[in-house]
């Protein structure tokens, strides 16, 4: 039975099995990569959407990554990275396509969910009669609008369509594919494809400059 798993990349045999949920028929890894550390002047705003820029030694965060990355070859070898258009993933992503010899392609699919009134503001000076309520944005995914920003739906729906239209022109399988993105919009992709309910996400948000690796492949490639 195809399944997908999802795991740290130090921990590769983390036993994580679910049941697919989007294009069971070709085979795929995805390297998911939060964009490294903003500026220290963002620390504490609740900036989602909007273009903020990356401290500047954000190259030594995911220097490890690349030379993970430049280690596969063959059908394993990257060429594809994705980013989310905004800076904070796409410098990332064309430095890494660089090095890499890969195609960089940013969708604005891949973005951080947008907050809309909350966005820009600092966490501390949102009404607390809302941020009281920032829980449902996992309780209920369908209906609550941050700020009256995106659901968890939408984001999920948006970064979803991106994925199934990728691998909609594959017949059988692809190459790994990197992908530098955010938060929001990595957590929703990885609990949509592992068939899980947002209340149940906890393990995957991952920090600045974290990844995981999500796969429908065993180890021998095969779906």
């Amino acid at each position: 039975m195809e399944c997908y798993k999802a795991c740290p990349l130090n921990s590769p045999s983390l036993p994580f099995v679910w049941t697919p949920k989007v294009c069971p028929n070709v085979s795929f890894t995805l390297y998911l990569l939060r964009h490294p550390q903003v500026t220290s002047n963002m620390e504490g705003i609740c900036y989602g959407d909007s273009d903020v820029a990356l401290e500047p030694e954000w190259h030594e965060s995911i220097q490890p990554k690349l030379s993970y990355l430049q280690q596969l070859t063959g059908q394993d070898r990257i060429t594809e990275v994705w980013h989310s258009d905004l800076n904070r993933t796409r410098q990332p992503a064309e430095w890494l396509g660089s090095q890499l010899g890969a195609q960089v392609m940013g969708d604005s699919r891949l973005r951080e969910r947008h907050f809309g009134s909350w966005q820009n503001l600092a966490w501390a000076n949102i009404p607390h009669a809302e941020i009281m309520n920032a829980h449902d944005m996992l309780e209920k995914p369908n209906t609550f609008r941050p700020g009256k920003g995106e659901t968890t739906t939408e984001v999920i729906e948006r970064v979803t369509r991106w994925l199934n239209d990728r691998l909609a022109i594959e017949k059988s399988s692809i190459s790994p594919i990197v992908i530098v993105a955010h938060s929001g919009s990595i957590t929703s992709l990885c609990g949509s494809l592992l068939g899980l309910a947002p209340s149940d996400w906890t393990p995957y948000y991952l920090k600045p400059s974290e990844w995981l690796i999500v796969s429908n492949c065993d180890q021998s490639g095969k779906t």
